[in-house]
């Protein structure tokens, strides 16, 4: 993956190691003055950062310039370590031998850390601040200043960063689909700018087909190429392929094996950097395609997971309030598990495009009060009735499916463990984690703009 790792000293010295050599993402490291700043991120445009600038307004070119990134400010014996806003980047920090490590890989500060590598247990009871003992990780939205010449991990101040509704307050039906049609077809339209093709997961749902109707309205339909992945337990090909074929896009349907999902899971797991059991079952039918599609040029892919998250995809119980804390929950679990990891698609040259995962369409979605979003008995009523617009009914009010539910993840993942109980799947993950990571992590070169020519160049 492209990601980098910085150490810096308390004598003032700084260096900053690059990881691996993925084309999806791009790190750029800048030296102004006596400041360094390093970033990772999806490009989007070649806007340079600003010179000798406060931090809100390297925040805001950050943003303006990457679908996803994050990012550490080395300035005046501080580093400021900040992340997009649903953490699409992780971002870690430890101290060893007097040294403040900053990584964009939670498993390549481990061997630099000393000392055995202790992970969480299989139950995915997470230690402080992260997975692994020594190693913390940067909340999303959050800009986290720590002490370059300090003993020990706690922060000086951690902050956050764009500013969210703290409480839905939108009511007016009408008012609230204008909105959400507005800003994701605004989010989609910038993810799908300047790309030669466009790949989309299709599962022929209502996420993922509002994004693939938007991309054909913004980039045609000959741009975009459309898949599904189905396994020999389930699949979405007929409803998947119905739409593709209205929309005329190319369409590809990719079956997925339980062998292939077992020889897999290593490299999902030190990727995503997790062990948890839902999360890799989430996230296994995107990395089977990323490997499946990977080709020595870059590809671009737009994702249509978020939304069932934002829009109470999952119905609830209870009344309107337990509907929106249940939605401010589980996107904040989502920030923390690691599902939108970069690296297994980077690896393959992909960067992966979460439109609803976008400040705006975030923003807009948590400002909606839970009686928009389950509606008599229909959950994401106010998504759906903003894609009706560009869809057709079928797809439009398609009854709900998990995003691991139309592939049966869960007998997928107990062919490949040999196990349907959860708790032998769950032990059975944790000891593949822990062959994995300590066994080491990857190595770094310097980050030095002749030895790397995706840095961007470096001043």
């Amino acid at each position: 993956m492209a990601g980098f790792i910085l150490s810096s000293s308390p004598n003032g010295g700084t260096e900053v190691g690059l990881l691996g050599e993925g084309r999806g993402m791009d790190v750029m490291v800048r030296r102004d003055g006596t400041d360094i700043l390093v970033v990772q991120g999806d490009r989007l445009s070649e806007e340079e950062p600003p010179e000798h600038a406060p931090l809100a307004d390297l925040v805001a070119w950050a943003e303006r310039r990457h679908s996803r990134y994050c990012a550490v400010l080395v300035r005046e014996g501080r580093a400021i370590l900040w992340s997009d806003i649903g953490a699409t980047c992780p971002l870690h920090w430890a101290r060893a031998d007097g040294a403040l490590l900053v990584g964009t890989s939670a498993g390549a500060l481990l061997p630099r850390l000393g000392g055995p590598v202790v992970l969480g247990d299989a139950e995915r009871s997470l230690l402080p601040g992260g997975r692994f003992a020594g190693v913390t990780a940067v909340p999303a939205n959050s800009a986290v200043t720590v002490v370059v010449d300090a003993y020990g991990d706690d922060p000086v101040s951690v902050r956050r960063l764009a500013r969210l509704p703290e409480r839905p307050s939108v009511t007016d039906p009408d008012q609230a689909v204008r909105t959400v049609r507005t800003v994701l077809g605004a989010s989609v339209a910038r993810l799908a700018a300047g790309a030669d093709e466009i790949g989309i997961s299709l599962s022929g749902g209502v996420d993922s087909s509002t994004v693939a109707a938007l991309a054909v309205r913004e980039a045609g339909a000959s741009a975009v190429r459309t898949y599904t992945v189905g396994t020999p337990f389930g699949d979405e090909f007929a409803q998947a392929a119905w739409l593709a074929d209205r929309l005329g896009t190319k369409h590809e349907e990719v079956l997925f094996g339980p062998d292939q999902l077992a020889e897999m899971l290593p490299g999902m797991i030190r990727a995503l950097e997790t062990w948890d059991a839902l999360t890799l079952q989430i996230a296994a039918p995107a990395c089977f395609l990323q490997d499946h599609i990977a080709t020595d040029s870059r590809q671009v892919l737009l994702s249509g997971y978020g939304a069932d998250l934002l829009f109470a995809g999952l119905g609830g119980t209870g009344g309107e309030e337990a509907v929106e804390r249940a939605v401010v929950a589980q996107t904040s679990a989502t920030a923390r598990s690691n599902e939108f990891h970069p690296a297994f698609a980077d690896d393959r040259h992909t960067a992966v495009r979460h439109p609803y995962w976008s400040r705006e369409v975030m923003a807009a979605a948590l400002d909606i009060r839970g009686r928009l979003k389950v509606r008599e008995g229909t959950a994401k009523w106010v998504l759906r009735t903003a894609a009706a617009d560009i869809l057709p009914a079928e797809v439009a009010w398609r009854p709900k499916r998990g995003i691991h539910e139309g592939t049966a993840m869960s007998r997928m993942f107990a062919a490949a463990l040999g196990s349907d109980d959860l708790a032998v799947q769950a032990g059975r993950l944790y000891g593949i984690a822990t062959e994995v990571f300590r066994s080491g992590g990857p190595e770094t070169g310097h980050g030095d703009a002749d030895r790397d020519r995706r840095l961007g160049g470096m001043r």
